[in-house]
């Protein structure tokens, strides 16, 4: 008990300090690697006073121009203000040194600059051969990788070689999503096809890596397939009845003009399909993982009985994972929400917007995908346990005769 107990506590202490010093590398490769011709990282040592939305003297290299006229109201959130800051050089042409400039930013600009910290800066030469410098935003990447690592050497320490499969199985989802699905989408492709065959190599790689029995691999492939077919089918459904065109949001609108040939409808499907797929694999696996257990301790366990023993850990299961897949919706769309509750708008209206029906649809597909998940999951299991069983006997069978 002590030993388990100064490992946990060595595992807080290290983990930590290995994700710290990662980062530092990965400070160091990032700086040196950085597409300077779009940006480059300046670190702020002096942030001087606002200047009036007036053009400034001496705008960084350029001539005075004259005063701004007044402004209406709606003309004042896109009042341009002017900040005198003095930065150092990250990388670029300029690593190293310091220089005085003026920043050019929106007056309602939420981008606070302090000294000592880190920001990509922008620059834009006009023909008259002045330069504007903006700050597009803050340099995050060091804290972004170290608590990527943090979570990665986290979940490593305390899960341990499960912890290892579970990372391996993300990892290749995420290059079978972003390395083939994603690029192939942008080449104008079907997406929904895609989509299936998408699904079956994350459920099949996290299937592999997840479920220790290799006998019981195939219940969970089927059971996560049969979910993700069963939550794609609801949301066509949905889809094609509430007659939804997938371009509610301005992201869609974007990459309809720029990919014409690129079918919107399928993609919001496939965007459900995908959505509920790591719940769907969560409870097939559970399901699968409790029966294969009960299975190993009782090989003459009667089929009723696993058929009760899966519907009820699905039971268990269901709650905690629906919750998990609507409230992630939500948290993804609470500035929405937030607005749209302090509007005091109609709901009846709410519900027929078409960006409240696309969340609608994910929501209410993948619960569906989730509830038919479990009976589909038993169903394969003591359908493959007999199968396997009745093949068990004719082998013997035919061995003594």
């Amino acid at each position: 008990m002590t030993h388990n107990v100064r490992m946990y506590c060595l595992t807080f202490i290290l983990v930590p300090l290995f994700a710290i010093i990662t980062a530092f590398s990965a400070d160091k490769i990032v700086l040196n690697s950085w597409n300077t011709e779009e940006s480059v990282i300046v670190r702020i040592d002096r942030v001087g006073s606002i200047r009036s939305t007036e053009a400034p003297l001496g705008f960084n290299g350029g001539e005075q121009e004259s005063p701004s006229q007044e402004t209406s109201p709606e003309e004042a959130p896109w009042l341009t203000e002017y900040i005198d800051v003095t930065v150092t050089f990250l990388n670029g042409d300029d690593k190293g040194t310091s220089k005085d400039l003026l920043i050019t930013q929106l007056s309602t600009s939420s981008l606070e600059l302090h000294p000592k910290r880190r920001y990509l800066l922008v620059s834009d030469r006009f023909e008259d051969n002045t330069i504007q410098y903006s700050i597009s935003d803050r340099y995050r990447v060091p804290w972004v990788v170290a608590f990527l690592i943090l979570a990665c050497a986290g979940l490593i320490a305390s899960a341990g070689k499960a912890g290892v499969r579970a990372l391996a199985g993300l990892l290749l989802s995420l290059a079978v999503l972003l390395g083939w699905y994603i690029p192939a989408l942008a080449n104008g492709i079907p997406p929904v096809p895609f989509a299936i065959l998408a699904i079956g190599a994350v459920s099949s790689v996290t299937v592999l890596l997840v479920v220790r029995r290799p006998a019981f691999w195939i219940v969970a492939f089927l059971g996560a397939l049969g979910g993700a077919i069963a939550a794609s089918t609801v949301g066509w459904a949905m889809v094609t009845l509430w007659e939804l065109s997938g371009l509610a949001s301005d992201s869609a609108s974007l990459l309809a003009s720029t990919i014409p040939n690129l079918s919107m409808e399928g993609l919001l499907l496939s965007a459900v399909m995908i959505g509920s797929i790591g719940a769907v694999l969560d409870v097939a696996v559970s399901v699968t993982s409790t029966l294969a257990e009960m299975f190993s301790y009782d090989p003459k366990i009667p089929g009723p009985r696993l058929w009760q023993a899966g519907i009820g850990v699905g039971r268990e299961v269901l709650g905690s994972m629906i919750n998990t897949l609507i409230l992630a919706y939500l948290g993804s769309a609470l500035p929405l929400t937030i607005l749209i509750t302090s509007s005091g708008a109609d709901p009846l209206a709410l519900i027929n917007d078409p960006y409240i029906a696309q969340e609608l649809v994910r929501s209410v597909a993948g619960t569906i995908g989730l509830l038919l998940t479990i009976p589909i999951t038993t169903a394969v299991c003591v359908w493959w346990l007999d199968f396997r069983l009745r093949r068990s006997k004719e082998k013997k069978k035919e061995s003594t005769s």
